[in-house]
């Protein structure tokens, strides 16, 4: 009797450890990230408190930042791409004309021989640049229409050598060679937007659409594989899946940014993981970033506790897929 006792009493201690399943506790621990948004970029520890921060006036628009083997962090905001290190000393810097609505940079993809994929908005190029400032690579991209905010989202070099564009207004992915010749494509429905396009090791392409609320995973034939979508049951809204990185274990980690949502100010679900399955896993809330003594970061513009994420990377998990 004392040993059937000591085993309900050993059940009863792990339930309350591990938490009630039905009650829709996340099932993993925090993460390592690195994450763009609307006036900067911070990086968090496992416990999701901001452990590095960066939040220089002249910033804008973080829609891609990258931590780098170095220690250095790359990214790009609207006027330009910069690479500063953990002391947050510019060591590289990529200017364009700070010209609103004729300039603009909304992708920046760092490459494996030191080189840096640049998404230039206003001139619609395509280019690859080196350490030394020098264009090593231009491909003048279809046109994305008049409004150079709209034009585009972001672009990434695939394994193959080929590029991806996301054309935001023109509701459509394009697949480019180096030669800028146009070697696959998707046309999205009318009410999507596509914020980027990852290739995966599958030879699929892994699709965020913003205006949709949608994440949807298509093959070379342009079928739909896979889709997450605002029917699914998530215990949260979707609002805009921005960012993502898929994981080495096929897990999504994904933004679910607020940026032009009515409702953005009370959404508290900032990013979250979640399996192919469709289960999530863990969720990175905003109240995660301004309670238990957590300093939040402020945004200048609306003085409220940053809201406005973009970018998103999980440190330690490979960059291919981001």
């Amino acid at each position: 009797m004392k040993y059937f006792n000591a085993i309900w009493i050993t059940l009863l201690v792990c339930f309350i450890l591990q938490g009630d399943p039905a009650s829709g506790a996340d099932k993993s621990s925090g993460h390592p990230l690195l994450i763009g948004y609307g006036e900067g970029i911070m990086q968090l520890d496992e416990q999701n408190h901001i452990v590095w921060h960066y939040q220089p006036p002249d910033i804008e628009t973080v829609y891609d930042a990258w931590k780098l083997p170095s220690g250095n962090v790359l990214f790009c905001h609207r006027y330009g791409v910069r690479e500063v290190n953990p002391d947050k000393e510019t060591v590289w810097d990529y200017k364009i004309p700070r010209e609103p609505g004729k300039q603009e940079i909304n992708s920046c993809q760092p490459l494996p021989d030191g080189k840096v994929l640049i998404l230039d908005c206003g001139n619609q190029k395509l280019l690859e640049v080196d350490r030394q400032q020098n264009v090593t690579l231009s491909i003048d991209l279809p046109d994305g229409g008049k409004n150079v905010h709209n034009r585009y989202m972001q672009a990434r070099k695939t394994p193959q050598g080929t590029y991806l564009i996301s054309y935001r207004d023109n509701k459509v992915i394009l697949e480019l060679n180096a030669d800028g010749k146009e070697v696959w494509r998707f046309k999205l429905n009318e009410n999507d937007r596509a914020f980027t396009a990852i290739r995966l090791a599958n030879g699929r392409t892994l699709i965020p659409c913003i205006a949709s609320y949608r994440i949807i995973e298509v093959d070379p034939d342009g079928k739909i594989t896979w889709e997450l979508d605002k029917q699914d049951e998530l215990g949260f809204e979707l609002l805009y899946p921005v960012g993502v990185q898929v994981r080495k274990n096929g897990n999504l980690v994904v933004i679910n940014s607020d940026y032009h949502h009515r409702k953005g100010m009370n959404n508290d679900i900032q990013a979250f993981e979640i399996t192919r399955d469709k289960q999530v896993i863990w969720r990175l809330k905003k109240s995660d970033l301004e309670e238990d003594g957590k300093v939040p970061v402020v945004e200048r513009g609306t003085k409220m506790p940053s809201h406005h994420l973009l970018s998103i990377q999980v440190l330690g998990e490979p960059v291919e897929l981001k």
